[in-house]
């Protein structure tokens, strides 16, 4: 998608975000809802944000692409919270003619580590939450939840709730830290617009090569990946778009592979 593109598609949202749909009897958002799995560790626990979507419908990662609406999370309202932490799973790259997207496919959820301020008393997490949810149409929603997690030593145990299953599965869709990071490397090719080239090595007969999604700086927009096989190695080319060249020389890129095995992640400077 061209920069002048993107801009027409900014306004298209504005657009549409000034003037919501009428309400409808159908809400694509089928179920919401804060969750705590815990198993109290110096009292921080484990808890979650369960989304469910209706078929066809999608929500979005933390870099929503092209025209996707990043979710945005307030805990301000929350009591004996010293922090939440919230962990993304791995996205799916959603890639539409001209516009390229990430997010997750029916719903997700979103793992939290929380540490109370006061591990001896309850803690009451508020969430102010507001997010995009997308078929054919893109809705932004704003919701409103709470949960109450009683005192250190009344924590419910992961295997002994209904929950567990759905923490867990979120838990195992964050990415994790390549043991290996010298297998990835990253160069430039100047053509008439930069490219990037990724090479990951290590991956020979039988790898199934992973999908690659590259979250970098603001204002940077990194292309669909072109991928050969070099060996053993795998090579990813793409187009970079920039207001300016200078926005990039030196900045941190997180590379996520995302394969059915699981996925992993890779920081590397520009």
């Amino acid at each position: 998608m061209t920069i002048l593109a993107r801009f027409a598609a900014f306004f298209a949202i504005a657009a549409f975000l000034f003037h919501p749909a009428p309400a409808a009897a159908f809400d694509p958002v089928t179920h919401l809802r804060l969750v705590a799995a815990v198993e109290r560790h110096d009292g921080a626990f484990l808890a979650g944000i369960d989304m469910a979507l209706a078929p066809g419908w999608k929500t979005y990662w933390r870099r929503p692409g092209d025209s996707g609406i990043a979710p945005e999370f307030d805990w301000s309202g929350s009591e004996n919270v010293a922090s939440v932490e919230l962990r993304w799973p791995a996205p799916e790259r959603f890639d539409d003619p001209g516009d390229t997207t990430f997010g997750y496919r029916q719903g997700v959820g979103w793992p939290l580590h929380v540490v109370p301020e006061d591990a001896g008393a309850p803690v009451v997490l508020n969430l102010s939450m507001h997010y995009g949810v997308c078929a054919d149409l893109c809705i932004p929603r704003d919701s409103a939840l709470s949960l109450i997690v009683a005192a250190g030593g009344e924590g419910i145990a992961l295997a002994e709730t209904g929950d567990a299953e759905m923490l867990r599965a979120a838990l195992a869709r964050v990415p994790l830290p390549l043991e290996e990071p010298e297998r990835v490397t990253v160069s430039w090719r100047e053509n008439s617009a930069p490219v990037l080239e990724v090479r990951l090595a290590g991956c020979g007969k039988g790898c199934v090569p992973p999908a690659l999604i590259v979250d970098g700086p603001r204002n940077v927009w990194f292309g669909v990946p072109r991928m050969v096989r070099e060996g053993d190695a795998l090579r990813y080319a793409m187009e970079v778009e920039t207001l300016s060249p200078a926005m990039i020389e030196g900045e941190d890129v997180e590379l996520l592979f995302l394969s059915p095995a699981g996925a992993f992640t890779v920081h590397k400077k520009l």
